[in-house]
């Protein structure tokens, strides 16, 4: 990615609390990180954004609002487990 965005390397920058310190402090930075290319739907010339995989990308959404942790929480419970095998 470009600079403006190294120091998040590896971080959530869609819905978590780095999603929002970054909108805050620098949005044009974080919006051409979310943005496709116009012309293919790809990623832009230099940035490369990844969706996060696993149920961690679906337990929480900014902080404390759970989404699906609970049910995450009850199927680890009854031994399922979030290694793709189940």
């Amino acid at each position: 990615g470009e600079e403006c965005a190294k120091r998040y390397f590896r971080q959530r920058m869609w819905g978590s609390t780095t999603m929002v310190q970054n909108f805050l402090t620098d949005r044009e930075c974080w919006a051409r990180h979310l943005k496709l290319n116009k012309d293919d739907g790809k990623d832009p010339l230099g940035v490369r954004l990844r969706a996060a995989s696993g149920f961690e990308s679906a337990d929480q959404f900014i902080g404390n609002y759970w989404v699906w942790a609970r049910i995450i929480e009850n199927l680890a419970d009854v031994g399922n487990k979030d290694d793709g095998k189940d």
